[in-house]
């Protein structure tokens, strides 16, 4: 065989080749070793972390709610254990393997167990999403024995809300429930993801960043078959704060008990604190429906109830006041140079004003009244003589110092700043002043004046304290979980009414024999041993004219709301109250007894009046 020639231009070819392959070797070596140094030494934390979460998964620790407490340290709100299956949508292998196993232990449709992991998808991936809440022990221990063949599936610790007294302050306390989408969107930057509860009512909600504590993390090591294999790290949860109400919880039963009727409220008051000591809102709910979750059925019959059992009327209720506002026209006739103790008006048992008759309570008449009288009488002719002598914007003006037309401040949301009209109010709503006639009718607590109870009872409680008007308060202290106290409510004085010290007394005087002097309207108050100062009132729901019916055959929703307010102001213990009875009739008939049951409970004595109400 023939030796192969190599001419020097082949070789040069074939050296000029050898260079190309060592060139791309070379450029490919360099490629490979800065790939290598970019991912060890610069992604190196990055995949390490992605390696961890192979093996490590992360476990979320709910915080245990702060408990709500009474002032003698009763549980009104605590926290019980529950389970909760999840899924972690990062470890979802088989989702059809998943509901073919689960959806019938679990006791949810395929479709509806479906449904729920594919909204999982729209959650970060190694977070955790509640599949069925409040797992029982039976459904639990059958989940557990299938732990192997259930990868990304994981059983959580969530504590659910439990009231131990059910209805008792069940408007102060308040509910909780799952946060909703739109709330997510709005607190997620403060700790909250999906399936956690959130205050929705009352206390709960009020002071939900004191209530809700912090939560913690654990670090769980697991195999490939999502099985635990021990724990990594932990950072423990943080428990939420106790808010200790001023309310006692045995009192407050014994005036929840006391409330018979279908519907009203009960405030009673500390005068020289603003303290609440209790607070009644009737018609009520068990607390428990709702926790962890109310039914579809259970909701819609509260919610279609029409007495509104879900409405706190201690402070969203909205009643003209009625008599018991004659307290303000009083003090501002003095104030204003209006009229004078002295001065008398005869009541024949109506007024007219422009063709108008506005009647009396006493169809008969009082006769001549002067001011005490009239208050110790409760005669309307008096008042609406005064109310026209006063006009609108004065009587408006002594209603807005004694706290009516604005939010007292209370501690719970949602409350209603009530009504007190004035000349430019009637003007922009209406387009018209005040006339004479609607003067006369808020003079007497009526037209368009409405109030809240809680109002009702601060302005009470400015009259036994010589003029303070407080801000109410219905938490004592703040405390932490380790008790420490973090926040204790001092009383605060808003403002104080300017008001004769003269003129005041002679309103204390007057509402003392309101009470004691024979032909006093609130004599169903009377207590030996104490001096009960107090002020009756009938609020109208419509006139007398658009009845349909007359005594006991005027339907419910036609007849007059009955109001008491009364205060002891000379005792050590002060105390302030005010009972509003919808639909009751007469205040001193029907609201008088409960408030002096109450006054006796709260000073330890017998009730004079049992069995003859």
């Amino acid at each position: 065989m023939a030796a192969v020639q190599l001419t020097d231009s082949s070789v040069d070819h074939l050296r000029s080749r050898v260079w190309i392959a060592m060139m791309f070797m070379v450029l490919a070596m360099c490629l490979l070793t800065a790939r290598l140094w970019y991912l060890q030494l610069i992604r190196s934390e990055s995949f390490q972390e992605m390696s961890l979460n192979n093996r490590v998964r992360l476990v979320h620790l709910p915080s245990s709610r702060g408990r709500i407490l009474d002032s003698a340290g009763r549980v009104l709100a605590e926290n019980r254990p529950s389970f909760t299956f999840s899924v972690i949508p990062g470890e979802l292998e088989s989702p059809q393997e998943m509901i073919r196993i689960c959806s019938p232990i679990l006791g949810l449709t395929p479709e509806t167990m479906r449904g729920l992991i594919e909204r999982s998808s729209s959650i970060p991936r190694f977070m955790s999403f509640p599949i069925k809440k409040n797992m029982t022990l039976d459904e639990l221990s059958l989940i557990r024995s299938h732990a192997g063949d259930l990868k990304g599936a994981v059983v959580e610790t969530r504590p659910y809300r439990g009231y131990p007294m059910g209805e008792t302050l069940c408007h102060v306390i308040g509910t909780v429930g799952e946060i909703t989408a739109q709330e997510l969107s709005k607190t997620s930057r403060m700790g909250y993801r999906t399936g956690d509860l959130l205050g929705k009512t009352g206390i709960e909600r009020y002071y939900e960043s004191f209530l809700k504590g912090e939560e913690g993390w654990e670090q769980i090591e697991i195999d490939a078959k999502g099985r635990q294999l021990g724990e990594l790290g932990r950072k423990p949860p943080k428990g939420g704060h106790d808010i200790v109400l001023t309310v006692d919880a045995s009192f407050q039963q014994y005036v929840e008990e006391l409330f018979i009727h279908r519907a009203g409220s009960v405030v009673v008051v500390d005068p020289d604190t603003g303290q609440i000591l209790a607070m009644v809102s009737k018609p009520g709910y068990d607390l428990n429906l709702f926790s962890p979750s109310i039914s579809e059925r259970e909701w819609k019959k509260l919610n279609s109830d029409p007495l509104h059992p879900l409405e706190n009327r201690s402070v969203r209720g909205l009643y003209p006041p009625g008599s018991t506002f004659k307290v303000i026209t009083t003090l501002a006739a003095l104030d204003e140079h209006i009229i004078k103790p002295e001065r008398t008006f005869t009541c024949k048992g109506y007024f007219e004003i422009a063709g108008i008759v506005y009647r009396c309570w006493n169809h008969y008449g009082h006769g001549k009244m002067n001011l005490k009288r009239a208050v110790i009488e409760s005669c309307d002719v008096y008042f609406y003589e005064t109310g026209l002598r006063l006009g609108g914007d004065r009587i408006a003006r002594w209603s807005s110092l004694f706290g009516l037309g604005k939010p007292t401040g209370i501690e719970l949301p949602q409350e209603l700043p009530g009504l007190v009209p004035t000349m430019s109010w009637k003007q922009r709503t209406y387009g018209e002043p005040l006339k004479d006639g609607e003067t006369v009718s808020i003079a007497i607590g009526q037209g368009y004046l409405l109030s809240t109870p809680v109002q009702l009872a601060m302005l009470t409680a400015a009259l036994a304290n010589g003029g303070k008007l407080l801000k109410p308060t219905i938490v004592g202290q703040i405390r932490g979980a380790d008790g420490t106290v973090v926040v204790d409510h001092a009383p605060v004085v808003r403002w104080e009414i300017p008001v004769n010290p003269e003129y005041m007394a002679l309103l204390r005087s007057a509402l003392r024999d309101a009470v004691y002097d024979g032909k006093g309207t609130g004599k169903k108050c009377r207590i030996p041993g104490l001096n009960v100062r107090a002020k009756t009132g009938t609020s109208q729901v419509i006139s007398a004219k658009q009845r349909t019916d007359e005594g006991d055959q005027i339907p419910y929703h036609e007849r007059p709301h009955a109001l008491f307010i009364a205060y002891v102001d000379d005792k050590p213990k002060k105390i302030a109250v005010v009972v509003i009875v919808e639909h009751g009739g007469g205040g001193g008939a029907t609201a008088a007894p409960i408030a002096r049951k109450v006054i006796c409970r709260y000073y330890g004595i017998p009730d004079p009046g049992d069995g003859k109400d």
